[in-house]
């Protein structure tokens, strides 16, 4: 006697759940950012180290800050030194703010992925401009 498959009771699929995520409760959400702000007075510091190098170290330290200074932006001098200056203390506070959010979202493996290749995208655009 074959047994049919049309006389047993059909089961539901069982509904695929999306994993949670542990939601980090307090300071501990914020830790990206105030790494960034920890390292903020040790960078500054190493700048003027690498100041002393030429102009290459500071590309690589300080991407940032030297976009503003392009020509073909066509910022005035003064608003550009301004503008520069002030990156130079928030470039790290502003990649960690960005590293908190996209952490959340996507995890640290993508956050720390997405950092570098922000950094990178400022380092290639002074490149560019620098061999133009």
């Amino acid at each position: 006697m074959a047994a049919t498959t049309s006389a047993l009771p059909k089961r539901k699929a069982a509904a695929r759940r999306r994993p949670r995520k542990k939601q980090t409760s307090g300071w501990l959400a914020w830790w990206p950012l105030i790494v960034g702000i920890g390292v903020t007075p040790f960078a500054v510091k190493s700048a003027t180290l690498m100041a002393l190098a030429g102009p290459d170290g500071l590309r690589v330290l300080y991407p940032w800050m030297l976009l503003p200074k392009l020509h073909f932006l066509g910022i005035a001098n003064s608003l550009g030194d301004s503008i520069s200056q002030a990156m130079m203390y928030l470039q790290f506070p502003l990649y960690g703010l960005f590293a908190m959010l996209v952490h959340r979202r996507k995890g640290a493996p993508a956050a720390i992925l997405s950092l570098a290749l922000l950094h990178l995208l400022a380092v290639g655009l002074l490149f560019v401009a620098a061999h133009s």
